[in-house]
């Protein structure tokens, strides 16, 4: 039996910052119960008010996509929509366990009621997912080791202690003070967001042996890394591990030609060797070796599901891309590798005047929005990555996929 419990204490200190009464919600499933257990138990020795844990099963799901029709795929239930108006009110914290132990469970599943399905719920619940973009609410997006993500990663014959080895050096666990190595690299990632933004970069480009991709940034574009900010200042960890620094780009500015370098879920489905062509900020082709069935329901969602919402940096070297794995997790392999995000844009990484929350005003400052928001990995060791500002002048950030700032 694996003790999670300082893994608990750094995801509830340092990743949500639960407060002394504070209410959490843990989103798991089936196979990771054991952890979302830790955590709530952990929660209420923190004096967490109430906690609650929600079972997400995709067994379910696809039991559901076989068996239903048209109409029956687009029903939500109102009471989701009724305690989710509740829990922002009430300022609930959000932990989602990613569904590690069941990666390959949609992969046969009707990519077309699969897309009903989920944009039914995601239009549904929009109100809950641009609160946390917007960083109104503390939430935090972990993993747990199970069986079948072990022999995922680490081969066939391999155990969940294996994998919870592996992943605690890359979690910071690996030492006396946790919590302490987390701020000590949070100041890191801030330190290198504070000298991007000095560069005042118009525009990012990346290149390397199968991506040629120029992204435009917005003029009030943010650099952010590590912790995030709440309205009442305190700060929180939205994804534990992070490594990654990122903006909001201009949705209207990219062109070129980018390939996925790492297998990725989309709508809960493996998607494998991506690629996509963009012209004036739209993809206007792309393939995939498989998933193309559901990358293509990804991709007609709504409009603005094939346009940028986020580019994010990451080093080579990180420890994640040190280990030479590929986890299945984009929770996990984002922070591996620089990514984009086809998507919503985050609102807090664009230096707007208070108030500006509308969908309309934030498409007037260049951010995307859309009902999804999906991280590709596309770097690789000999990508480089110059920023250009709006004079012409050339900053080289990543040389051979490390930084050199």
């Amino acid at each position: 039996m694996i003790d999670y419990t300082s893994y608990a204490d750094v995801v509830l200190k340092k990743g949500v910052n639960l407060k002394k009464g504070q209410n959490l919600l843990i989103n798991c499933n089936a196979g990771n119960y054991d952890l979302a257990r830790v955590l709530a138990e952990r929660a209420y020795s923190l004096a967490a008010g109430y906690v609650k844990i929600n079972v997400h099963d995709n067994y379910i799901t696809k039991a559901r996509l076989a068996a239903q029709e048209g109409e029956q795929l687009e029903y939500f239930p109102n009471y989701e929509v009724v305690m989710g108006h509740q829990m922002l009110s009430e300022d609930w914290a959000r932990i989602r366990i990613d569904s590690t132990e069941e990666l390959d469970v949609l992969k046969d599943a009707d990519a077309e009621k699969l897309g009903t399905a989920s944009k039914a719920q995601r239009k549904t619940m929009k109100f809950v997912s641009k609160s946390m973009m917007n960083d109104e609410h503390s939430w935090c997006v972990i993993a747990a080791p199970g069986p079948q993500w072990a022999k995922k990663v680490l081969g066939e014959n391999a155990s969940t202690e294996e994998l919870w080895d592996t992943l605690k050096p890359i979690l910071r666990l690996d030492s006396d003070d946790p919590t302490a190595r987390w701020e000590e690299h949070a100041t890191k990632l801030q330190d290198r967001s504070r000298k991007l933004n000095e560069m005042k970069i118009d525009s990012i480009h990346f290149k390397s042996g199968v991506t040629d991709l120029t992204i435009g940034l917005n003029r009030i574009s943010l650099w952010a890394g590590g912790p995030a900010p709440l309205p009442d200042g305190s700060l929180f960890f939205p994804n534990l591990p992070t490594e990654e620094v990122f903006t909001t780009p201009d949705y209207s500015r990219c062109d070129g030609t980018v390939n996925v370098t790492k297998s990725l879920k989309v709508l809960e489905t493996m998607v494998d060797n991506a690629w996509f062509r963009f012209e004036k900020g739209k993809v206007v082709d792309f393939g995939a070796d498989q998933g193309q069935n559901v990358l293509e329901k990804f991709l007609n969602m709504d409009e603005g599901s094939r346009s940028l919402g986020e580019v994010a940096l990451v080093d080579e070297n990180s420890p994640i891309a040190a280990s030479g794995l590929l986890f299945g997790s984009i929770l996990y392999d984002e922070n591996a590798s620089c990514h984009i995000a086809l998507g919503a844009g985050y609102p807090t990484c664009l230096d707007l005047p208070s108030g500006v929350s509308s969908e309309e005003d934030l498409k007037k400052n260049g951010c995307n929005t859309s009902l999804v928001h999906t991280d590709f990995m596309i770097g690789s060791p000999d990508l480089d990555v110059t920023g250009k500002d709006a004079g012409g002048k050339e900053f080289l950030i990543i040389r051979q996929g490390s930084f050199v700032l």
